[in-house]
């Protein structure tokens, strides 16, 4: 009902508008307006320059020549892709393809990564890459804009096989190549998802692996509260569970969530799951952000990328290891440097790495606290991970510094 103001009664004086707000609308709005325009500038600049430098007519294998190979591409070997001509069994980790010419006769040459950063989740992985992409001979795939990204490719598709099929739309995730650069792939639900491994290894048997590993106990709880802090933690009479939808028969906890929430949620998944081997529980969670608990039985989920990789092709950084200052951290990076067979670089000394620091600093992420997990799901979680742990333990012939994790043959 609309109300009717009373015969001569006059109107309130509008609300007087404060200095500072005309203040904001004429110096701050312009500022910040400037400031996004020159980010996405700067960025398409940067992506404008790489494509010009990817332009190669020199050391290219046609089509032709391409009919009388056996085997697989060399990495650093480009491939004409006129017609589509290039199939994927001549393909490896480094082997770049060249698009047909443009209306310019320019030519775009990517390549497929030479190192894939799989994992796992909360385990540190974009500290690492935040590094690694910041190396003069590295790049990763980047969004529309030419901002660095993880892929997510194989692990956010229905039918990792069929987009393994379908390499050249994983391929255009990859920014034109340029001389000596090499590029890496970054998606830490690669390494939960059984099917992927297969898939990576028809389609780039040489490809590199890097896996981040951390106590799993404490990687649960980071994971929940991250489950949390982006609004997938409810609760409806007294059960506390992971969802993304909005039914109003359950509430969303807030961030940060009570230990006690998951001190539940946890007692709910052991009840649930007590007769179930650990390794069909942690396959039956599937991709994507799954299930809090089954993350953590990393044995289980390398067996697949054993049986598909050499043991050679793989290295493990222990979370608790790197983080722990940052010379371990630059120290950690410098070994990926030496297991990819990249030229060393001094992070140390880099402007653009400690603005990136500062920057990654500031995630959410990272200046979130909550209060330490209950002494009794500690325990309860130490316990569901000691077997898996010593057995990790064996499989990386190394000690982990977690319970149960001090049965490898020889010291980190």
């Amino acid at each position: 009902m609309m109300l009717r103001r009373a015969s001569g009664t006059k109107a309130p004086p509008p609300p007087e508008r404060l200095p500072s707000q005309d203040k904001y609308k004429t110096r701050v709005l312009p500022l910040l307006a400037a400031a996004v325009g020159c980010i996405v500038a700067a960025s398409l600049l940067l992506r404008t320059t790489a494509t010009a430098w990817a332009v190669q007519t020199d050391d290219v294998v046609t089509c032709p020549e391409q009919r009388r190979m056996s085997g697989r591409a060399v990495p650093g070997t480009t491939l004409a892709d006129d017609g589509h001509c290039v199939q994927a069994s001549s393909l490896d980790a480094g082997v770049c393809v060249e698009d047909a010419a443009d209306w310019r006769g320019a030519h775009r040459r990517r390549c497929l990564p030479s190192l894939a950063v799989i994992g796992a989740m909360k385990s540190g992985t974009t500290n690492i890459m935040l590094y690694l992409q910041n190396h003069p001979q590295l790049r990763t795939s980047e969004d529309m804009i030419g901002w660095p990204q993880e892929s997510r490719y194989f692990s956010a598709a229905h039918d990792p096989e069929a987009a393994g099929r379908n390499w050249r739309f994983y391929l255009r995730k990859y920014p034109p190549a340029t001389d000596g650069v090499l590029t890496f792939d970054k998606s830490p639900n690669y390494l939960l998802n059984p099917k992927i491994p297969s898939v990576l290894a028809s389609l780039m048997p040489s490809l590199k692996l890097l896996v981040c590993l951390r106590n799993p106990t404490s990687r649960a709880y980071s994971h929940l509260q991250h489950e949390c802090r982006n609004g997938r933690v409810r609760q409806a009479e007294g059960a506390v569970f992971r969802s993304k939808s909005n039914d109003e028969s359950s509430e969303r906890l807030s961030f940060p969530c009570a230990p006690e929430a998951f001190d539940r949620l946890v007692r709910a998944q052991l009840a649930a799951k007590k007769d179930l081997d650990k390794c069909a529980w942690a396959r039956g969670s599937g991709s994507g952000d799954s299930n809090v608990l089954p993350r953590g039985f990393y044995d289980c989920q390398l067996a697949p990328w054993f049986d598909r990789f050499p043991r050679s092709q793989l290295l493990a950084l222990v979370f608790e290891d790197f983080v722990s200052s940052r010379e371990a951290t630059l120290e950690a990076v410098a070994r990926v440097e030496r297991f990819a067979g990249l030229e060393p670089f001094d992070y140390g000394r880099s402007a653009r790495v400690a603005a990136v620091e500062r920057l990654y600093a500031l995630m959410p992420s990272r200046g979130g606290r909550y209060a330490p997990m209950l002494a009794a799901t500690r325990a309860a979680l130490d316990e569901l991970y000691c077997a898996p742990n010593r057995a990790l333990s064996a499989t990386l012939r190394r000690r982990l510094p977690w319970p149960c994790g001090g049965g490898g043959e020889r010291p980190v």
